[in-house]
């Protein structure tokens, strides 16, 4: 999988792209907004409209 352009923190629904992505995974993050630094905690936009999507 290529890194996607940028990930939503599922804290604040903030877009981020400043991450590093290593061999199709999400190794490090900080979102600017919250200060969220968890990567278990972000989503990319497909996953997260599909959480959000009923």
């Amino acid at each position: 999988m290529e890194a996607p352009e940028y990930l939503i923190c599922l804290d604040c629904e903030t877009p981020c792209y400043t991450f590093e992505w290593r061999h199709d995974k999400l190794v490090e993050i900080l979102c600017e907004v919250c200060g969220n630094d968890n990567p278990d905690e972000f989503m990319t936009e497909e996953d997260y409209d599909s959480l959000t999507s009923t």
